[in-house]
């Protein structure tokens, strides 16, 4: 993950918790085999969607999307994404 040259001290608790959700994000995520081929069906596609979800979550929060409410979506992604407000 990069880092920022000089990171603005008002963000530093935020920056710590988006990390330690990205390393537990990493450490439990789809296989890159699972990406690799969405990828391919996406590259090959004779007729190309707008998205190609990779992995159970995302087919999940791609569903979501559609059926719920964009500011109850919106602040489960918060919530889920350990966001503050």
């Amino acid at each position: 993950m990069m880092q920022a040259d000089t990171p603005l001290p008002i963000y530093t608790r935020q920056r710590a918790v988006f990390d330690e959700l990205m390393v537990e994000q990493m450490r439990s995520g789809d296989d890159p085999a699972v990406v690799a081929k969405v990828v391919v069906a996406a590259a090959t596609d004779p007729r190309p969607k707008l998205s190609y979800p990779a992995g159970s979550i995302a087919a999940r929060v791609s569903v979501l999307r559609r059926i719920v409410p964009a500011r109850a979506f919106d602040k489960s992604i918060r919530k889920l994404n350990r966001m503050t407000s």
